[in-house]
Order: structure tokens, then sequence, then C-alpha cells
């Protein structure tokens, strides 16, 4: 019951509409009972004594019973589904927002498709239990209790008699309840797999075709589709086996009265009329018993989906903002990494006392064989992860004691897998200044070398770029990436191989791009291209997660150490070429 109070508690800023609907469905409650109480009437004063006058009244008040009950019935059962659709947008947008605060981990550990699968189908399955599963519970509870005191008006022995049954109908519902919410949670964990899979295959649709495993892909998610059918058939026969079952224990309930109450009848003990009162009540009194075994089975499956959502809403992010986080100057001096470690999880360290000092408008080059740390480096300057010991400071103040939007502010991002969002050119470019006037925009177009393919486009700067930016050359979306970044103007620059999957033509363009890009900021390279590395006013060789080597080229190809090694091995002919062409 806690987790579904927690769930209730979206209701609560709707309590007024709430209240109403509440009041709207005591009216159909009180309606059931009085259709239930009519029938004594009908039956003693019409049918045996002939009374005129309440052949007349009678049917006037049935009309008005259901009118009544009609109109309660529209305005609570409209008021509840609007509270319903109001509390699951709340829920989907505190979990959407939850997500987008927490850190980078969160990510790595998990598939989109699954974590996609949080959000719109597990949302999706508790949409009924904060609306129509709430209004049924209400509703059928209130009208349960106006029956109840029906049945006990009549012949309390009688009513007695009949709710024996209901201890044993509660013990069945609550058994088959607990079952149904394991099985739900396995078909929502079935969905999300579903979902995962269905990312990851259109994601990468062109290895799929490019590799012919169209079929493949087709018989992988036939098999998960079936494992998601068969844990879906499993909810459906546990839920739909409660109905029959109730049915078949009330009937007991229903045979003991017939034969009591109609021999009572037969004594005179009581009025025909009275009799077929308290069974009509009485059949009405079991359908919301029954009713509310559906309510039940609905709430396990909502607090299953309920389970994994509220799972994600408690994981706290582990990159978190100090209490008494100030705002980050602008960068004057240079960066400090002090004696700086990193380990992800239980693995072995990915960075191990890296001690670096950065000078504010230099650019250094992070060279390396693969695995040597240089991305988790870079990683750690916009918290993307934090540090396990040591300190990375910006002009002396630790990055973990300003606030994180302060320190971001300052730093751009360039890399070689270039994100594009499916909106316009302009868009993309101001992305995070939409209010930027386009003459703004056009001016870091025009620095990215991007202008001229943009005025090409058949719409210009509202050009729609498509999903991740498909319908552009990767120099293209490349440089719309590097126009992003000087509109943001930042002070500290991150280039992540921003070259290296471009063609000779395309490379050239973009490196044109990035010289004006890097102007006036300090700037981190991770580069394999010898010209970047030849123009870093820095290079800091990495290996093993440590610092092997700092310093010029020339320096560092002088003390014939590793940078040598890795210059041999990679550059040598490009340094070859370079010369022969001199």
């Amino acid at each position: 019951m806690e987790l579904y109070k927690r769930l209730l508690a979206y209701l609560k800023p709707y309590w007024r509409r709430f209240a109403v609907a509440s009041f709207c469905m005591l009216i159909v409650s009180l309606t059931s009972g009085a259709t239930a109480m009519i029938i004594q009437p009908v039956l003693d004063d019409i049918f045996l004594r002939k009374d005129k006058e309440m052949l007349f009244l009678l049917p006037v008040g049935v009309v008005l019973i259901y009118l009544a009950r009609g109109i309660g019935r529209y305005l609570a059962s409209s008021q509840m589904q609007v509270i319903g659709q109001l509390a699951i947008r709340d829920i989907r947008n505190g979990l959407f927002s939850h997500i987008q605060g927490l850190s980078l981990d969160f990510f790595s550990k998990r598939k989109t498709g699954q974590i996609i699968s949080r959000i719109t189908n597990d949302v999706y399955v508790i949409q009924d239990s904060v609306s129509i599963v709430v209004y049924d519970l209400v509703r059928e509870s209130m009208t349960m209790l106006v029956l109840l005191a029906v049945v006990y008006y009549h012949n309390w022995k009688l009513a007695t008699i009949a709710l024996l049954v209901i201890p044993l109908s509660g013990l069945l519902i609550d058994r088959l309840g607990k079952r149904l919410r394991i099985v739900s949670r396995e078909t929502q964990e079935a969905m999300a797999d579903l979902n995962a899979m269905l990312v990851e295959t259109f994601t990468g649709i062109r290895v799929v075709q490019a590799f012919g495993m169209e079929k493949y892909e087709v018989g992988k998610f036939d098999q998960m589709n079936q494992t998601y059918f068969g844990r879906m058939r499993r909810a459906i026969k546990i839920n739909e086996l409660s109905s029959p079952l109730l049915e078949f224990i009330g009937a007991f309930g229903i045979a003991a009265i017939i034969w009591y109450g109609g021999a009572m009848v037969m004594e005179g003990k009581t009025t025909v009329g009275a009799f077929f009162s308290f069974i009509m009540a009485l059949f009405m009194l079991y359908a919301p018993v029954a009713k509310l075994s559906r309510v039940y089975n609905k709430i396990q499956q909502a607090l299953a989906a309920a389970t994994r959502i509220f799972e994600i809403m408690d994981i706290k992010p582990t990159v978190r903002q100090a209490p008494d986080a100030i705002a980050l100057p602008p960068l004057a001096s240079g960066i400090e990494f002090r004696d700086v470690s990193f380990q992800y999880d239980d693995t072995d360290m990915a960075l191990s006392g890296i001690n670096l000092n950065v000078k504010r408008g230099m650019v250094y080059a992070l060279v390396g064989p693969s695995g040597a740390g240089k991305t988790t480096l870079v990683n750690l300057i916009p918290r993307f992860f934090d540090a396990t010991q040591g300190a990375i400071l910006f002009d002396g103040h630790d990055i973990r004691h300003v606030t994180i939007a302060s320190l971001r502010e300052q730093i751009g991002i360039v890399t070689q897998d270039v994100f594009l969002f499916n909106d316009t050119i302009r868009n993309n470019i101001a992305y995070g200044r939409a209010e930027a006037p386009i003459e703004e925009v056009e001016r870091a177009a025009r620095a990215a070398y991007a202008h001229d393919f943009i005025a090409k486009a058949p719409d210009g700067y509202e050009t729609l770029v498509g999903e991740r930016g498909h319908k552009l050359s990767g120099g293209e979306r490349q440089r719309l990436s590097i126009a992003r970044a000087i509109m943001k103007n930042p002070a500290v620059l991150i280039l992540d191989e921003a070259t290296s999957a471009l063609d000779t033509e395309s490379e050239l363009m973009v490196q044109k791009a990035l010289e004006n890009l890097m102007t006036q900021r300090t700037t981190f390279v991770i580069a394999h291209r010898l010209s970047t590395i030849l123009n870093a006013d820095q290079i800091v060789v990495m290996d093993g997660g440590r610092v092997a080597e700092h310093g010029p080229h020339d320096k560092l190809i002088a003390e014939d150490g590793l940078y040598k090694k890795l210059f041999e091995l990679q550059f040598r002919t490009a340094m070859d070429t370079v010369k022969a062409r001199r």
C-alpha cells in the first residue's frame, strides 16, 4: 500500500476535481440502492395490492433515479479520467526530468530502449490505476456499502448468510492478484527488451542491411515478441480467472438464500416484495465485489509498473551539486589536474595520479594507445563523471564546489560522433540559445565554413536535417557541430577525435573551422592526425591511465620515449609526405 499511496500522491494537486467526482459517485451508488429498494413497492403495492397511485408514481421515480444515475456517472467518470490524465502527465514529466538529471553512468549501464519503455509502456500501464481504477474503487466501494445497508435493512440474518462467502472471495482475489503482479512485471520487462531491440536495430539499419542480416533480425524480433506474448497470455489467464471463480463461490451464497429465504416467504415471515428486493440487492451487491476483484488485479499490474518507475525515480545522480556551490567565474589563468585518479565501478583504475597544469588559451593534444584514458580524462572536466581521487581546479576553484551549470557554460565539446536533432539547421546551431538572432547564427556558420552548403539547402537555415542529421554528409554534420560550439562561445574546448572519420577534403574544411573555434580558447584535443598534434602547444602522452610524457613535439622526440615510438608507428609516413611536398 505504501507504493500505491506514493502513486496516488500524484492526485493530490487535483483534490477539488476529485471531491466533485466523489460526490457524483455517491449519487450513482445511492441510485443503485434506490433501484433495489423500489422492487418491494413494485411487487407488494402494485402487483399484489393493486395500488393505482403507486402505479403512477413508481415509473416516474424510476426515470428520475436513472436520470440522476446517468448524470452522476458521466460527471464522475469524465472528471476521474481527466484527473488520471493530469496525473499521468505529471508522472511522465517528472520521470523524464529526473532521468535528464542523472549522471552518464546511468545511461552507460542501460539500453536506450529499456529507458524509453519506462517512460512510455510502464507509465501507460499505471494510467488506469490513477483514473479508471480509482473511479471504480471508490464507486464500487460506495455502491457495496449502500447495498449492504439495503440487504441488512431487509433481513440481517439472510444478509449475514449471504456474506459468509466474501472472506473466501477475498483470499482468492489476494492470491490471484499477487501472482498477477509478478507476471505483469515479467511482461513489462519483456516489452522493455523488445523496445531495446527495436532501437538498436533501427539505429544500426545500415549495418544490418550491409551484412544481409534482415532475416536474422526478424527472427530475433519474432522470438522476443513470442516471449512477450507468452507472458501476456499468462497475465490474461490469471486476470480472467477471477470473475468466474468469484461467481461460482457467490452461487453458494445465493443458493442458500433462495432455500432459506423461500422458506421464510412460505411461512409468512416476510413478503414476496421484501424477499425479491433483498435478492435484487444481493445480486447487485455481488457485481461490485466482482468488479473490485478486477480493480485489485489492475492495481497489482500497476504496482508492478510503478515499482519499475520508482526504481528510476529513486536513483540519485552520482555527480551532484554541492549545497553551497558557487557560480564559477570566467576562466582567467588555467586548469589544474591535481593527483587525479578515476575508476569505473569495480574495474581497474582508468586514471592514476594525473598531474597537469593547463594554461589558459593553450592547445593540449592528448595522444596514446587505445584505452590509455584520454576520453576518460576529458570527461572529468565537465563533470560527466567525478574523479575518484584528487581534484580538478579552474583558477583554484575545485569544480565539485561550483554549480554544474556555470561549469558547463564555459565548456564546449565537439566529438567524432556528431549528434544533431531532427530539427532545422538554425535550431541545431543555436541549440541552447533559441533566442539568438539569425545574423549571429549565420556568423557562427561562416566561421565554421558551413554557410555555403547551408545556403544551397532547399530551405536554407530552416532546412530539416533529419534524425541524427542523416540528410547531411559527415563533413557537413561536423561543421554544424562546430558552429554550435562557436555559438556557445566557451572558454574551454574539448575536441574528441573530431576529424578522424572524415575524408581528406572534408577534413580540410573542418580543420579550418576548428582553427577558428580554437582561437584564444583553452583546448584539449584527442587526435590521431599529424597536423593537429604538431600545432599543439603541449602534447600529453598517456599510457595505462597515467601521463607518461608531456611537452612540445621536438622535446618529446628528443627524449626517445613512448611518444617517439607512437610517432614512428603512426605518423612517420605522413611526416615524410609533408617533407616531400616542401
